[in-house]
């Protein structure tokens, strides 16, 4: 129970629900309870009057016998403990006696009961014994009440918390699926309950998504590789179409630019299939020792004439030495598309700084920035968020950034600059470092 914490509780629907039953019951059970107590001190005054009446009568019956049976019973009441106090009284005067009323209710001062044309029996009731029979159900009456909250309360948290442990499991499996995993299966019991049933639509749903996630990556990855062989080929002959010089100035234009068209695509295919064999695992890293510092400079340095034609400030900040195993040709590759991203969607004027840190390598620009609504889908290959279609560009520079980075066990992370946008590669250092 100990994952379960009280915001977790409060906003559970069936913790709610088991709440509100268990005020009506706990309600309903005082209620019940307190009638209970005020029937069972009614009872027992009603056998208190009935124990009073038989007494009156067995004295009345006495009396007619002789004032010694009288003084007798009188001394046997008085040696028990009885809540009723019985005196004798002889009066001077004869007074009348036809017949003994039995009393409708319990004395609340002395009374006085005529047993003869004599006597006349005083009787007093000893409030304390009503008092400790109260006493007595007053525990009675709490554990009564006590008791059964406490169970219900306890099984209303039981049932509770078992409910949101099995709902933990879907929600943490179907987190994973949101992040990317596609293995995922969440466990089905033998109960056959509803949540068996809804984790075998939800491992169906996942398995469905995953067959069509490969079907379509296959179908992409196929194209690609089929499509290359044929623009390669149309790139040749258009090479030696512009080789041979037989065309005339407006001939020669249109072919370079068919050229250039055809040598785009070429480059998107492979960029395509580079980054499905990145994300399949299907390129063998050549593992080093990389400086990503040494790394950044020389990106920076390959990118500068392009900064340097929009005017643009591009700096380099070391502020601590990260020492990394991977490949060194990719992680080029990589730092060179940040930073050669900035420089795209940096407007003429603005800054580009490079930081290398402990953590990895942090892009920062002035550009125009990545709305939140894009920021989670510009590492999908293909994107283009509205604000860079005004630049050229084919919507994999990022793709290949975050497959590398993925591919090194590092992380992208996307933050707003204000104005601009900031781009961090977090790295794990390699021991040493």
């Amino acid at each position: 129970m100990s994952f379960v914490d009280d915001y977790v509780l409060t906003r559970s629907s069936v913790f709610r629900v088991l709440i509100a039953l268990f005020i009506l019951v706990t309600t309903a059970n005082i209620i019940a309870i307190n009638q209970v107590y005020r029937d069972s001190e009614l009872f027992h005054r009603q056998q208190l009057t009935r124990q009073l009446n038989d007494e009156i009568s067995e004295f009345s019956f006495v009396a007619q016998q002789s004032m010694e049976e009288v003084q007798k019973l009188l001394r046997t009441k008085q040696a028990v403990s009885n809540p009723f106090y019985y005196r004798l009284v002889e009066h001077n005067d004869p007074v009348y006696y036809s017949q003994y009323y039995p009393v409708s209710s319990l004395p609340t001062n002395t009374t006085n009961v005529v047993i003869n044309d004599r006597f006349s029996l005083e009787v007093e009731f000893n409030e304390q014994a009503l008092k400790e029979h109260k006493q007595r159900l007053i525990p009675i009456m709490f554990s009564g009440i006590i008791l059964p909250v406490a169970i219900m309360l306890a099984a209303a948290l039981f049932f509770t918390v078992l409910i949101l442990k099995r709902l933990e499991r879907v929600n943490k499996a179907m987190n994973r699926v949101l992040c990317g995993e596609r293995d995922v299966r969440i466990s089905v019991s033998q109960r056959d309950d509803e949540f068996d049933i809804l984790a075998i639509h939800l491992n169906y749903m996942i398995q469905q998504i995953s067959q069509n996630e490969t079907a379509l990556k296959s179908l992409t990855t196929g194209l690609a590789h089929d499509m290359r062989t044929p623009i390669a080929r149309l790139k040749l002959r258009l090479e030696d179409i512009l080789a041979k010089q037989t065309l005339n100035e407006e001939q020669q234009e249109q072919v370079s630019a068919c050229h250039d068209e055809l040598e785009l695509l070429l480059t998107l295919f492979n960029s395509m299939l580079e980054i499905a064999r990145l994300n399949s695992k299907q390129t063998d890293l050549k593992v080093e020792q990389v400086n990503l510092s040494h790394i950044a400079q020389d990106a920076m340095e390959f990118i500068a004439p392009i900064a340097e034609q929009k005017q643009q400030k591009l700096t380099i900040q070391q502020d601590h030495p990260c020492q990394v195993e991977g490949d060194r040709s990719l992680l080029f590759r990589a730092i060179f598309n940040l930073i050669e991203n900035a420089v795209k969607y940096t407007p003429i004027g603005g800054e580009i700084q490079i930081i290398i840190d402990h953590f990895g390598v942090v892009v920062t620009d002035s550009g125009i920035g990545i709305s939140d609504e894009d920021k989670s889908n510009v590492c999908k290959p293909m994107y283009r968020a509205d604000q860079s279609r005004t630049e050229r560009g084919d919507g994999l520079g990022l793709s290949l950034v975050d497959a590398v980075i993925s591919r090194h066990g590092a992380k992208l992370i996307f933050r707003d600059n204000h104005p601009g946008f900031v781009l961090a590669s977090i790295f794990r250092q390699t021991k040493g470092s």
